[in-house]
């Protein structure tokens, strides 16, 4: 919320300068506007410079026209100032005040929308872009050209309180460039090098990082604007502010903007943490959870603090600064806004182990949480609440084997996830499903059996994600910002890093280059582009080659582990490399029960008692699947064992793939080694890089 702290002042006919009330002097809302029917992804919506007024005089303002009339004489004197060249003195004033007017607090959260939407649809934009055009012409921070000052605050106030909430303005105001405007405007000396008590120099910040608040949360396309125009540069300066909102608002837009890098820099001790914290326990502190010292709800602090908490660094000072008992008032708040954001909050929280400690022991924590996910008033309350459970329960190197917490109707289950043969899942962020669904079907066409939650990710329990892991023999990871962001995609990918599961990067965010977690994940792996239509085509040849028979329908798959069940005793006599150990559990308890005897020892004797050149033509088709087992087959099969077996033992099939890249860009150095090295003779060398060179 951009509330305006100072008096907003008026000239008069006389040239007297009338104060209008402070914030101070103004019944606060008794809630935060629209806290009971506001999604928990976008931020609470009084990013506006218009406190709350009492009913009394909101009804001296409203009561004079009704709801027709205010829009006739909305879109007339927009009309009237679309033709205006000339935005330096007073006589504009009029109009533009009065559309002003209509702009502030109203209880009636559907007439403020309603009133918005008309003035945006009318060319509210567009007369702001002429009036800035205009009074930027004359130097209107001097006394002597006040009217155009105070022309130029008033269609800011009207942009700063539409762009609160409407979507359609944000989106108009990035195409317009008003972003790098006011970066531009914010780094200036007039602005940047000021002490900012002078109270217009002061308005005129709050307005600015107002409206780029409003366009950062309601635009998340906006960011690539935002960083192309130095936002980052530009706004540090603004963090080191001594006015708490200048600070805090600063603080909140680039919590949707720094890089794990940035953040660093920017978040390098725990002060600014603290005191964004300090902010939310104080909005929780008053009966409306409203922070009057910083004009901020505790909806819009705590989605900020959301966006923060995003970086790893940043979750484990959160909860050593003690966020989370306030997390937990909030979800024990009658606010289904407040609960959307503590449960999403807290699923972002707890993918840290130290977190996880936290969180388990604060007292009523997972009882809240636990009734929440059942009984939460919302699907979005009941999933988020879900995924954090799932977060804070779950260990870190063992996946919990899926088959325990099945329910009884099996069949609904298979129906999500067909256990016949392994499938290519795709894992993805909802902002990219139209294209992954073009992708998906591309796929299909070529033979491929796809996996994809369609519907939403909502649609499908985690049980279902997890088996769909789980019985899949490549997954497709699609990269972006939006996946890295999100607890859903996070949760879904450690899930698949804990299982080892072999992965494909997809890009599907032009210039996005991932970091943190996710630049972790993928690491060096070459990723296929798929950030635009036009480039489909080309991606989706070299994404079929890349992924050769896997998930190809009437193809033999390699064998995948699955947590919960086993079709044979000679399945498991080996454990491929798309899955450790530690995924088998429930498999190996089933062998222990059904053949009397240990396990280990069931495994020996049915692995020695295979023949090793028939469980060679049991290995995964692709190298890149090879474990140092399989490494070791290939090369008995090769008759190179006793020449290299040794040399080799501590190979895996992408190392051994690695060997092969060296043969073809560092030819001599190769075979330099293989003689120098390995010791091999010429027909041992020519039979090693003519095997090298079979590989698939």
């Amino acid at each position: 919320m951009d509330h305006c702290n100072e008096a907003d002042n008026e000239v008069n006919d006389d040239g007297l300068t009338v104060r209008h009330l402070r914030i101070e002097e103004w019944d606060a809302p008794t809630k935060s506007p629209g806290a009971f029917n506001r999604s928990q992804t976008s931020e609470s919506g009084s990013g506006c410079d218009s406190p709350g007024p009492r009913k009394k005089q909101e009804k001296k303002h409203r009561a004079q026209l009704t709801f027709e009339e205010v829009n006739e004489q909305v879109g007339s004197r927009i009309q009237i100032l679309l033709k205006r060249e000339d935005f330096t003195q007073a006589d504009a004033r009029a109009d533009l005040k009065f559309i002003q007017r209509q702009t502030r607090y109203s209880p009636d959260v559907g007439l403020n929308r309603r009133v918005a939407d008309r003035i945006v649809k009318c060319g509210i934009g567009h007369v702001y872009l002429r009036v800035w055009q205009s009074v930027s012409s004359v130097e209107y921070l001097q006394k002597e050209n006040f009217p155009a000052y105070k022309n130029l605050q008033t269609v800011l106030s009207i942009v700063w309180n539409c762009s609160d909430k409407s979507v359609g303005l944000c989106d108009a105001l990035v195409r317009a460039g008003v972003i790098h405007l006011f970066l531009s405007e914010l780094d200036s000396c007039k602005l940047k090098d000021s002490d900012l008590s002078d109270e217009n120099k002061l308005y005129l910040v709050k307005a600015y990082l107002g409206i780029l608040h409003n366009i950062i949360r309601l635009c998340s396309d906006s960011r690539k604007v935002f960083r192309a125009s130095d936002a980052v540069e530009v706004l540090q300066g603004y963090v080191a502010a001594r006015q708490g909102l200048v600070k805090t608002k600063a603080y909140l837009i680039l919590s949707y903007l720094i890089t794990e890098d940035e953040n660093g820099v920017i978040n390098a001790t725990d002060d600014n943490i603290a005191f964004i914290i300090s902010i939310l326990k104080e909005a929780l502190s008053s009966e409306n959870h409203f922070s009057k010292t910083h004009a901020f709800w505790a909806s819009e602090i705590a989605c900020g603090m959301n966006h923060l908490a995003v970086n790893d660094l940043n979750k484990v000072r959160m909860g050593r600064l003690g966020a989370f008992p306030l997390y937990l008032q909030m979800l024990q708040s009658n606010s289904i806004e407040e609960q959307n954001l503590a449960t999403a909050g807290l699923w972002i929280l707890a993918f840290k182990d130290e977190n996880k400690h936290l969180l388990k022991r604060l007292p009523g924590c997972l009882e809240v949480l636990q009734s929440l996910s059942i009984n939460g008033p919302q699907e979005s309350i009941r999933r988020a609440a879900r995924g954090a459970l799932w977060v804070i329960r779950s260990a870190p190197d063992r996946p919990e084997p899926v088959q325990a917490v099945l329910p009884d109707d099996e069949e609904t289950w298979l129906k999500l996830v067909d256990t016949e043969a392994p499938h290519i899942m795709v894992s993805y962020h909802w902002s990219n499903q139209e294209m992954m669904i073009s992708v998906k079907e591309a796929l299909k066409a070529h033979g491929f059996k796809v996996w994809m939650d369609v519907d939403n990710m909502s649609g499908s329990t985690l049980e279902a994600m997890a088996l769909a892991v789980e019985r899949s023999s490549v997954i497709l990871v699609c990269m972006s910002q939006g996946y890295k962001d999100s607890p859903s995609c996070r949760t879904e990918a450690e899930y698949i890093y804990r299982l080892r599961k072999d992965i494909v990067p997809l890009l599907l965010q032009t210039g996005y280059d991932p970091d943190g977690w996710l630049g972790m994940m993928v690491g060096t792996k070459l990723y296929f582009d798929f950030s635009s239509r036009d480039r489909i085509g080309g991606s989706i040849q070299r994404l079929v080659k890349e992924l050769g028979n896997r998930g190809r329908l009437g193809v033999p798959q390699p064998d995948v582990v699955d947590a919960g069940r086993t079709s044979s005793p000679s399945v498991s006599c080996r454990l491929p490399a798309v899955a450790p150990a530690s995924t088998v559990p429930s498999t190996i308890s089933k062998l222990n029960s059904s053949f009397g005897g240990s396990t280990s020892s069931f495994l020996q004797e049915s692995c020695s008692a295979t023949s090793l050149h028939s469980y060679y033509g049991k290995m995964p088709m692709l190298a890149s699947h090879w474990n140092k087992q399989d490494v070791q087959l290939w090369l008995e099969n090769q008759r190179l064992k006793e020449a290299l077996g040794e040399s080799l033992s501590g190979l895996d099939g992408e190392l051994l793939l690695q060997y092969r890249k060296m043969m073809d860009k560092a030819p001599q150095y190769f075979y330099h080694s293989l003689e120098s090295f390995l010791h091999l003779d010429l027909t041992q060398i020519l039979q090693f890089s003519k095997a090298l060179e079979d590989l698939k």
